[in-house]
C-alpha cells in the first residue's frame, strides 16, 4: 500500500515538474501585468545598516529615471527612497530622512529636492518593496555624467550602506 502511494506521488511530482518546465513565463510574470511595478523591481536596491549584529536602519531605493524615462527625464537623478530607522526616537519632524544623525548622498552630492510620498500618489501602489514601517520620499539629485550612481546612506557613528545603480 505504501509503495503504491509513493509511486503515485513520485509520478505526480515528476509530471508536474515536466509540465512546469514547458511554461514560457518570465520570472517577472508571476507579479501580474503591472509594468511600473516590474520595472521598479528591476531598478530597486535594499540594504541595512547593521551594528553589533543588530539592524539599525533599512533603506530601499528605486531609480525612477530607469523606470519611466518619459516622466522622469529631467535634470535630476530621481529616486523613490524608503527609510526605516529602528527605534527612531527623534521628534516627528526629525525622523526618517530628516534625522540629523543620518545623511543621504548620491556620489557625494547632497539632495537637491525631496518630497514625502503620500499614499494618495499614484506611485504608492507601484512601490516594488514596501516596508509598512518605512516612510517614502521622492528624492532628487542634480544630474552629472557619472555612469554609476552610488546612493549612500550613512549614520554619524553606526556606519553606512551603498546602493549602486547603473545609468543606461
Amino acid at each position: 500500500m505504501i509503495k503504491k502511494q509513493l509511486k503515485f506521488f513520485s509520478t505526480l511530482v515528476i509530471g508536474f515538474t515536466l509540465l512546469s518546465g514547458c511554461s514560457s513565463k518570465s520570472s517577472l510574470s508571476v507579479f501580474g501585468k503591472d509594468s511600473l511595478y516590474e520595472k521598479g523591481l528591476e531598478h530597486t536596491v535594499v540594504n541595512d545598516i547593521v551594528n553589533s549584529f543588530e539592524t539599525k536602519a533599512i533603506v530601499n531605493a528605486t531609480y525612477l529615471n530607469a523606470t519611466n524615462s518619459d516622466k522622469w527625464d529631467d535634470e535630476f537623478h530621481n529616486f523613490l527612497v524608503g527609510i526605516y530607522i529602528v527605534n527612531d526616537n527623534e521628534e516627528v519632524e526629525n525622523q526618517f530622512l530628516n534625522n540629523k544623525k543620518y545623511q543621504l548622498t548620491l556620489n557625494d552630492n547632497n539632495i537637491s529636492k525631496n518630497e514625502v510620498l503620500l499614499s494618495t500618489n499614484i506611485l504608492w501602489e507601484h512601490i516594488p518593496i514596501k516596508n509598512p514601517h518605512a516612510k517614502y520620499y521622492i528624492t532628487s539629485f542634480q544630474k552629472n555624467d557619472d555612469k554609476t550612481l552610488n546612493l549612500v546612506y550613512k549614520h554619524t557613528i553606526l556606519g553606512k550602506v551603498t546602493l549602486s545603480f547603473v545609468v543606461e
